[in-house]
This record gives structure tokens, C-alpha cells and sequence, in this order.
């Protein structure tokens, strides 16, 4: 099995870094951008060689900057014609920062490379390349792009020249992966030692194109709050094992406790998906009167007792305790609805699923009555999972939608630790925190799966995974992978516009079997240096 693929913060790496070239010795720096220069160059020769001409390097005055020069070096030897603007403060001399980016830049002009500021006809000189090389900014950009690196990355942005980025594209935050007013947008990106949080969360995601790791020399971080990449292999190392000598009972039973008059379509969603994701039996618990009108399928049906407005009613309290401690996990929100009464069910049945000790999934309108009131969440939660998109976890956090995206990583770990169990935030690239702050990004899926009842689909993935055994966090890694999966296999035979969350759902023993037979998604071929694969 691969190691994951592990993605400290800024201020992680660059302890990191400055530890080792302590340790090795003060030269050290300078070997480091060596290496990630060239590197970077491989890369670049490569895009170059494809289209052959002028290659313009963009620089900044710092190690960013620094990288960059050691790229142009070696195109320049590699019979690449190269030319390097550096941004400076008021356009005069170009000065570079640091001792290692100062001396590229000697070495760089000892072999006649023309290192200028920057020209009045940028766009136009751009224009006249076939390849630029974004040097500009690293890691760590903390402050919104100003003066002449604004100019810069506009020049770049307007030329439609195809763009290397070195590390990562100028203006992207590495941390959170927002544009701090305007960033670059690249064709490829060759990010240094490990990936970065920012690579894998959006926008920035979107603007570093094809993604590249390259190993530097820089050891192991073994931070515990490091966040990790999920991969194919993680997950079939989790997934539960499948004996032969085996009957329903062998791989549990769900109780999905969901639907109301409006939205009984997400109940069996959930349901369905957990016998489809391996669960042995699946019963629906639904407002009695909604019953007989659900379609006669696999799924056992439960009836509970109602509200007027046929959700159900906290009287259902009393009929699902005894029957908790017999199901191996529970799935509670899916199409609830917000009635007064059912929002008083959801805060009593809570505990009683707490103290089982079942594993449970809290989604959708679960979710929206456990933040009518937060206090009333058991204190004793590890068996729970909570999967809110960022609306649904605004509530619970009492913060703007706004606050909750400008850095989804910092604000699912304060969930998790906030309610003392795994929480999902849903979206493009979803996140998965533990209480105990581990935290796992997620590589597939794509925007067809933005579609009314995916949430459903996926909740009923985590039921079947916890009904199975698997502990909470890691149903909701896994869980997620697959969904996403599933998400790819409808895309690809579908296209991502038409895609339904029931075409999520029937994918879901196909995405299972292919991370079984050991493929990977696109972005983990990428990693790894391989072609991507199109699921089928």
C-alpha cells in the first residue's frame, strides 16, 4: 500500500524546512532550490518541447523567485531562448531577496540570461512566448495582491500563453486555496516536497491544472495534525471484509430513520444505498401514514407515529428505543422535514443512539434540528457522523456560509472538535475531520453530482459501511471516496449534466468493485505519474 499522501500547512513545511537546513548545514537552502529548480525545469523542457519558442519567467524577489531563476537556467543550457522579468518595488534595478535567490540570479547572468523588470508591453511580451514559467509568489501569501505582482499575474492571465507554476500559482493562498485578489492560472503546477492544502481546495484547485509532487530531499512530517489525501488504496484497506461462509446477518443491519409527506424520495435513497454499499438488511422507519405508498422493494418498512403534517412525531421516541440496541447502526435526517414535533423527536432520540453506542449518521434535516439547539447534542458522541454541506454547517457553527468557506479545513476540524465526533463537509474536494483533528480530503467526484439526493445516496454509503463494522471516521473517509466514485462511473456513461442521485446510487456496488480491483482516481494518477483512467 502507498503512504498518503500527507499535506502540512505553510507554517508545518516551513518548519519543517528550516529544521533540516539547520540540521544539514547552512548550504542546505540553497541545495534544496537546486533541486526543485531543476525539477521544475524537467517540466517546463517538457511543455516547451511540445510548442518550441520563447519562454518568459516570471519572477519575485524571493525563493519563489529564486525557483525560477534555476528554471531558467537550465532551459537556457538545455538550448531553451529565455528571457526573466523580476517584479521590483518601484520598477528600478532588480534585487532579489534572499542569499540563495541572489545567487541564482549571479548565476544566471553569467551565462547571458537577460534578467529585466518588469516592461511597460508586458501582455505583449508574453504574448510573443509560447510558454511562461510563474515564479512570482510561494507559499504563505497572507495579504491581497497588490502593485506590480497584480500587474504581473493580470499580464499572465491575459496572454493566454500555456503557464507553469512553481509550487503554485501566484495568489493562491496555500493554506485554504482562496485567490487573494487575483491569482494565476495554470496550465500545471510543480509544487515542491508535498502537496498543499490550497492545491486541493477550491478555487485553487481549479487554477493549478495538472498537478506534479516532486521530492526534494525533505524527510518525513510526522506532525499528528498533518491533513492527508484519501486514496484507493486507504479505502480498500478499510472497506470490510466479505467471507464466503456468510448470511445477511454477517453484514448488519441499518436503521434509517427519515421521510415525510414532501420528501420521502431521500428515505429510500438512504435505505437503498445502504443494502447497495453491502449492509445485510435495511428497514425504513417513516411516518406511518407515508408507508403504503412507498414502492415494495428490498427495504423493510417501520411505521412510526406521525405529526398533522405526516412527519414524524416525538410519540416515535418511545416505539425506536427498544429497537436501536438490535440494529447494527442507524441513519436519522434524510427528509424529516422541520416540523416543531419532529425537531423534538431528533433532540430526544439523540441520546437514546448515544448511549446504544451505534454507529450513527446525522444528515440533512437531522442536522438542521440538532442546530436549533447544539446543547442538546449528546456529550458523549464518537459514534455519530455528522455530514453537513457548508449552509447546514453555518447553523451549526452559528457563522456566515462565507466564514465556513474561506477556509473549510479549519472550519470542519472546529466542528469535529466542537461536537466530539466525525464530521463531513460536503462539496467539491470534501473534507473529513475526527474529533481528535485528523482530517482527509477527498479526490473524486465531479460537478454532476451537485444534484438533488446525492446527500441522500451518500449517507445511506456510511450507514452501510458502519452497519458492516467499520468505526465512525473511517466510514466516513471511505465513504465518501466511494461516493465519489460512483459520482465518476454515472459521469462517464451519463455525461455529468443528467446526472440523478439514483444513478449515484446504482453505481455504488461498480465504484466499490473498482477500488476492490485496485484502481485509483484521476487526480492519484496524476500523483503517482501515471495516465488517468476513465471510469466505466
Amino acid at each position: 500500500m502507498r503512504a498518503l499522501p500527507r499535506i502540512p500547512t505553510t507554517a508545518q513545511l516551513r518548519s519543517l524546512e528550516a529544521e533540516w537546513i539547520k540540521k544539514c548545514g547552512h548550504n542546505w537552502g540553497q541545495v534544496l532550490m537546486e533541486i526543485a529548480g531543476r525539477a521544475a525545469a524537467h517540466a517546463a523542457f517538457e511543455m516547451w518541447a511540445e510548442e518550441p519558442g520563447h519562454v518568459a519567467v516570471m519572477c519575485g524577489s524571493g525563493n519563489n523567485g529564486g525557483d525560477g531563476l534555476v528554471v531558467a537556467r537550465f532551459l537556457r543550457l538545455w538550448g531553451a531562448p529565455v528571457s526573466v522579468y523580476v517584479v521590483t518595488a518601484d520598477g528600478g534595478d532588480v534585487k532579489m531577496k534572499t542569499e540563495e535567490s541572489t545567487a541564482n540570479k549571479t548565476i544566471a547572468e553569467s551565462l547571458g540570461i537577460e534578467i529585466s523588470p518588469l516592461p511597460e508591453d508586458l501582455t505583449l511580451s508574453l504574448m510573443n512566448s509560447t510558454l511562461i514559467i510563474d515564479a512570482l509568489l510561494g507559499t504563505g501569501l497572507d495579504r491581497q495582491v497588490e502593485g506590480q505582482y497584480r500587474v504581473a499575474i493580470e499580464a499572465i492571465n491575459r496572454s493566454g500563453v500555456p503557464v507553469l507554476a512553481v509550487d503554485l500559482p501566484s495568489g493562491i493562498n496555500s493554506d485554504t486555496g482562496h485567490t487573494m485578489g487575483v491569482s494565476v492560472r495554470a496550465d500545471r503546477t510543480i509544487t515542491f516536497g508535498y502537496l498543499k492544502p490550497g492545491l486541493l481546495q477550491h478555487p485553487g484547485a481549479s487554477l493549478a491544472g495538472e498537478i506534479s509532487v516532486i521530492d526534494i530531499g525533505l524527510p518525513d512530517i510526522d506532525a499528528p495534525d498533518v491533513v492527508n489525501l484519501t486514496t484507493g488504496d486507504f479505502v480498500r484497506g478499510a472497506l470490510p471484509p466479505r467471507p464466503e461462509n456468510s448470511n445477511k446477518g454477517t453484514f448488519g443491519s441499518v436503521l434509517t430513520i427519515a421521510g415525510s409527506a414532501c420528501y420521502f424520495g431521500a428515505a429510500i435513497l438512504s435505505s437503498e444505498t445502504a443494502l447497495r454499499t453491502g449492509a445485510g438488511l435495511s428497514t425504513l422507519a417513516a411516518p406511518k401514514t407515508l408507508v403504503p405508498h412507498l414502492p415494495a422493494k428490498e427495504v423493510i418498512y417501520k411505521l412510526l407515529p406521525e405529526t398533522d403534517e405526516i412527519s414524524i412525531s416525538s410519540e416515535a421516541v418511545k416505539v425506536l428505543k427498544p429497537e436501536i440496541p438490535k440494529v447494527s447502526a442507524v441513519i436519522l435526517g434524510p427528509g424529516l422535514s422541520q416540523n416543531d414535533d419532529t425537531v423534538k423527536f431528533v433532540q430526544q432520540i439523540l441520546p437514546v443512539i448515544a448511549e446504544s453506542g451505534k454507529g450513527c449518521i446525522v444528515d440533512a434535516d437531522g442536522l438542521n434540528s440538532i442546530s436549533q439547539d447544539t446543547s442538546e447534542f449528546p456529550k458523549s458522541a464518537g459514534n455519530f457522523v455528522l455530514t453537513p454541506h457548508p449552509k447546514e454547517l453555518s447553523r451549526l457553527m452559528q457563522k456566515s456560509v462565507e466564514d465556513i468557506q474561506k477556509d473549510r479545513i479549519a472550519s470542519v476540524k472546529e466542528a469535529a472538535d466542537k461536537f466530539g465526533c466525525a464530521v463531513v463537509l460536503k462539496g467539491s474536494r470534501t473534507v473529513v475531520a475526527s474529533e481528535d483533528g485528523t482530517v482527509f480530503i477527498n479526490p473524486t467526484g465531479n460537478s454532476g453530482m451537485a444534484t438533488a439526493g446525492a446527500g441522500d445516496v451518500l449517507s445511506g454509503i456510511i450507514g452501510g459501511l458502519l452497519a458492516q463494522g467499520m468505526k465512525p471516521f473511517e466510514a466516513a473517509v471511505a465513504g465518501v471516496y466511494i461516493h465519489g466514485v460512483a459520482g465518476d462511473i454515472a459521469a462517464a456513461e451519463l455525461g455529468e449534466t443528467g446526472i440523478i442521485a439514483g444513478d449515484i446510487a446504482q453505481a455504488v456496488p461498480l465504484a466499490i468493485n473498482e477500488i476492490e480491483r485496485g484502481e485509483v482516481s484521476a487526480l492519484e494518477m496524476q500523483l503517482n505519474g501515471e495516465e488517468s483512467f476513465a471510469a466505466s
